[in-house]
This record gives structure tokens, sequence and C-alpha cells, in this order.
């Protein structure tokens, strides 16, 4: 059968569409792979197919029968009956000479036929938006691509698996701990860290929190330098307060010994220029491509999204961090703070599950901290701006410093100084608890408890 394009209709291929809600009228089987693969009634062109699917589709998630004397008395109550084709067009559908044979393929066709309309639709107002001055170039491209990979998620239907399916794969992965000593994620570079995590885990969403001047910037460097230097991943930095060369700096410092980050943006160097040679040798392993860097302003979720999926497609990302979460923009100017951080933070939570990869974002926490007495710890309910970050999180971390706060000792005696504590306050997947690291601050090092720094 052929479906002839006409230039002036929208791609569409309406005796496919017949076809297909013909065979699901009839057979139960031929119904729940419509509606598996189908999932929105646009995909239909005929208005009078979109009301028929969405009927269907109404009555199954109800329990109740699907056949051509339910959906017509649906309808009929809803008075949509008539934009339905009527009673004698719906029984119709049933007549048609069909096959079952096939059928996931022709519910393909027509989703690629929707996505066609769709990208048609969206050019056109893309043209109206290329010609609106006021847009910012830069964002209008980043939504285009965001937009392009909503179509991409939209032909990618995912079926749901049976516990058979899914058993061999689940002691695949079960052999891969006991292999890997438990280590399943991204190294951490924190040996009590990567016994609670089993290293930063792939689709997680993990907050770093932690009032300023705590170490925020220097535990996500050190994240990355585990990753990237010690392991071999491909990982992607977002900074939003900090230019690339002051990172670089950073990192820098935390590769040469006898130089803190201050001394290189100072040019405090014994030797001076021939000094610099040296120090570029000893820090040449940052001379590296799989280390992606982007201080972008104002960075919107749809950007940063983009720019991920980019390089993703070139070399896949093993770990993606946010500097900070609150220095984001949302893509509605609408909606207020707490609803723009909500978006964001579930949008890093998609991101995280789409490219399959660890989202270390960090956070600032409120005053509250601040004004609480005894240790100053961090609660789950610090979180500045939205309630929906910690909901979204698959790890929140707090980071504390005794020595901010003129706190000499750990409950157990041990002194705080050149100390940093990681309070793993949500681990949906695993434990929570303390883990306290060395903190050399003038080089932004962070070592296991006791190790020499």
């Amino acid at each position: 059968m052929s479906y002839a394009q006409f230039s002036h209709l929208p791609p569409q291929a309406i005796e496919l569409e017949a076809d297909v809600l013909g065979i699901a009228l009839t057979e139960p089987s031929a119904l729940r792979t419509v509606h598996r693969v189908v999932t929105d009634k646009e995909v239909f062109y005929k208005p009078a197919h979109q009301q028929v699917f969405h009927a269907t589709r109404e009555l199954a998630d109800r329990g109740d029968a699907v056949d051509v004397v339910t959906v017509t008395h649906y309808l009929k109550e809803r008075g949509t009956l008539q934009k339905a084709g009527g009673a004698s067009f719906i029984a119709g559908l049933t007549r048609r000479n069909h096959s079952p044979t096939n059928l996931e393929t022709h519910c393909r066709i027509l989703q690629q036929q929707h996505i066609r309309r769709l990208v048609i639709r969206f050019g056109t107002e893309l043209q109206t938006k290329g010609y609106d001055e006021s847009r910012d170039a830069l964002e209008l491209l980043a939504e285009v691509q965001a937009q392009i990979s909503a179509y991409q998620r939209t032909l990618e239907t995912r079926q749901s698996q049976t516990a058979a399916g899914a058993f061999d794969p689940t002691f695949e992965r079960i052999l891969k701990a006991v292999e890997h000593q438990g280590m399943t994620g991204v190294p951490t570079g924190i040996t009590e860290l990567d016994k609670l995590t089993g290293g930063w885990q792939p689709s997680d969403l993990i907050l770093l929190a932690a009032r300023p001047s705590i170490g925020k910037t220097a535990a996500m460097l050190h994240f990355a330098r585990m990753a990237v230097l010690e392991h071999q991943k491909t990982a992607i930095i977002f900074s939003l307060e900090m230019p690339t060369v002051q990172l670089m700096m950073r990192l820098i410092a935390s590769e040469v010994e006898g130089y803190s980050t201050a001394d290189l943006r100072l040019g405090n160097l014994k030797g001076g220029p021939h000094q610099v040679t040296r120090i570029r040798d000893q820090a040449a392993r940052l001379n590296t491509n799989r280390l992606h860097l982007d201080d972008t302003p104002g960075l919107t979720l749809n950007q940063l999204r983009a720019k991920c999926t980019r390089i993703h497609a070139d070399s896949p990302l093993q770990l993606v961090l946010v500097d900070y979460v609150q220095l984001m923009r949302g893509n509605d100017s609408r909606i207020n703070r707490e609803q723009e951080i909500s978006r964001i933070s579930r949008g890093l939570k998609e991101l995280a599950k789409e490219l399959d990869v660890p989202v270390i974002a960090l956070a600032q926490l409120s005053r509250d901290v601040e004004k609480r007495g005894g240790e100053m710890r961090a609660r789950l309910s610090d979180l500045r701006e939205s309630g929906s970050l910690e909901q979204d999180a698959d790890v929140v971390v707090f980071l504390w410093r005794g020595e901010v706060y003129e706190i000499d000792e750990y409950k157990d005696g041990t002194s705080t100084t050149g100390t940093m504590l990681f309070d793993i306050a949500k681990h949906r997947n695993g434990a929570t608890g303390n883990v306290v690291t060395n903190y050399n601050m003038k080089r932004g090092i962070i070592q296991d408890f006791a190790t020499s720094i």
C-alpha cells in the first residue's frame, strides 16, 4: 500500500492510521502494542482518529473493555462523538482488511510522520524567532538542540521488562561489583566515601552543598581530577561563577608541589620565568582533551543539556559537574525562582538518566545553618530556594569545616585543623554517614584522613 504525499499537505498516512485503529479495536493484544508504542494522540493526523485513540487510551487506563461499543459510548458521553466521525465511522474502522502482522512497524511509521509534522511546525516557529532581534542567538540555538533531543526521545519508546529479562543483567552487575570490590561507579578518590557509595553512580544526581568558603569548588575539582587523571574518564565542568583560567590555576596548584593557587595567580614563583617551564612539566597530565571546561555565565538548562549532548555524541561523557545550581537560569522568565530551581533540578536529574552518567551539582545552603548553635551542621531543609533539590537528588552531601566556625575538635576529640567533613545526609540507594578527609586549602587538595599532604 502506498501513501501519496502532496506538497500542500503535511506528512501523514491516513489509511495506515485507520488500519492501526481498526486492529486495535478488535484485538486486545494489538491494542496493548499500539498503546505501548504510541504515547500521544497527535501521532494520528486525522482529528477523528485522534478522538478514537484518546478514547481507547482512557478506557484502557480505567481497566474497562475497549471495543466499538465502549469507545462509541465513551465519546457520546463526552459530547465528542461527532468529532470522531460518528458511530458508523468508528464501526467502519473494524471492517477494514487489516492484519496484526508488522503492527509495531506501522505504529513507528505513524510516529515518524508525526515527527516530520512537528519539525515542520517547529521550523516555521523558528523562522519567526530567527527574525526576532530581541532573541539571543546562542539561546535560540540551545532551544533548537533541546527540542531536537525531545523529538528523538519521542521515537525512543522504552519497553518494560519481565523479571526473567532483567535477571541475568542484574547478576552481571553483582558480579561486576564483586570483581571491582564494590566500585561500580566513578571513583571519588576518597576511600571511605567510595565504601559508602561505590563511587558516583551512573544516572544519579548528586548534590554537594555548603555555605560559602567551605570548599565546594575544591571538592568538585578533586572529583574531576580523580575521574579524568586517575581513571581516564571523560568529564565536563560547568563553572557559572569562576572563569576557566582560574579553574585551571586551581587544578595546576593541586598538581604542583610548593605553590598555592595564590602563588600562581600573583606570579610568586621562585626562579622567575624559568620556573614556569618546570611547573608546566609537572602539570603536564592536565593537558588533556578528556576534561571539558565551560564558564558560560547565566547558563540555562537547555544550553547545558545541548552542550552535554553534543560532547557525548563525539566522546561519551562519564561525569558532569555544575558549579553551582542556584546560578543557573531557567528557560521560562514567567515563573518564580522556586519553580525555576525546581525545573532546573528535575532537568539535571533527567540529564543524568538520559546520558546514564552521574551529575554532581554544587548547591548553596541558606544562612539558617549559621544561626544554630553547636557545630552549625546542615540539614536537608537548608537547601536554598527549593525543596525539589532534596527530592530530585539521589545523594546529598554536606561539606563542613570546623576551622571556618572556630570549632577546634570533632565530637570524638579529633582536631578539625586541616580537615573537611563529608556528611552524606541522603543516599537513595545506600547508607548515610560522615567521612573526614584531610584538606589543604591553599592547594585545594583533598585526601584520605591522616594521609600526609
